[in-house]
């Protein structure tokens, strides 16, 4: 059984006969998207039919889920929503769940740009506003647990008589230590989790792959200490997302990493 996408609803299911018939009667043409068992994704007819010709099988859904890395979930690059492979369709490097699908067909007949798997990416400006919304939550958890750090140490007698000098080192060291702790934990716990960190879910943006795939634990680790690098560097790293063609900074670039926006 084929499907196909006409006057912008989708067609279908049709028999291989019926299907063969409305491509020789001009009703379906070389650019009109198909789909079919068997596919990841819609297609422009000309490939379907270049496919079978050349003895190309096209991938499974569940073939490109490994290929990604083999996440239990998926990004829908429209709705930023997470979904179980089976539950997506693919287009090149795109997963738009059912919901997105009618949309997502609607812009490919209008011409957009989906070249890089219909991602919109997140400026300079919204990825700022979103870290400095972060910022603000990190600095006041880790001024809270400072001040209690400080407190204990100086009731302790840490800093009395002529141990002051050394225990206000002490103070400055431990609250310095516990900060970063807490600006760790935070960004790799919650970008780790679903990519989204307090201020990039206000400023709908989200951290993915490159394939839209979630980034896990452990990238996020690696995207946290990227964005120490970005700052040591007079913080030109952040600034390179700003003329980057996919809005990467170096900590995207160091990671493979993309921020989108979610709407």
């Amino acid at each position: 059984m084929w499907y196909y996408v006409e006057d912008q609803q989708q067609r279908g299911p049709v028999t291989d006969a019926d299907f063969e018939t409305l491509r020789r009667e001009g009703k379906i043409n070389p650019e009109t998207l198909v789909w079919r068992d068997g596919m990841a994704d819609w297609r422009p007819l000309r490939e379907a039919q270049a496919g079978a010709a050349d003895g190309t099988a096209p991938p499974t859904i569940a073939s490109v889920a490994t290929a990604a890395g083999g996440s239990a979930q998926v990004v829908c690059s429209q709705c930023g929503g997470m979904f179980p492979p089976n539950d997506v369709i693919r287009y090149g490097g795109a997963a738009v769940c059912a919901t997105c699908k009618p949309i997502f067909v609607q812009k490919l007949k209008e011409g957009a740009n989906v070249a890089s798997g219909g991602m919109e990416f997140a400026g300079f400006w919204i990825r700022f506003a979103a870290y400095f919304v972060d910022g603000i939550i990190t600095g006041l958890i880790g001024g809270l647990i400072g001040g209690i750090a400080g407190f204990v140490i100086g009731a302790s007698g840490a800093i009395s008589g002529d141990r002051q000098v050394a225990g206000l080192i002490i103070i400055k060291v431990v609250s310095g230590l516990l900060g970063f702790g807490v600006r760790a934990a935070y960004f790799i716990y919650f970008i780790g989790k679903d990519g989204q960190t307090p201020g990039k879910k206000l400023c709908r943006i989200r951290v993915v792959n490159a394939d839209g795939s979630p980034d896990g634990y452990g990238k996020a680790t690696g995207r946290f200490f990227g964005y120490l690098l970005s700052s040591l560097i007079l913080c030109i790293g952040f600034l390179m997302a700003a003329w980057d063609d996919e809005k990467r900074a170096l900590h995207d670039r160091l990671c493979n990493t993309r921020v989108v926006k979610v709407w």
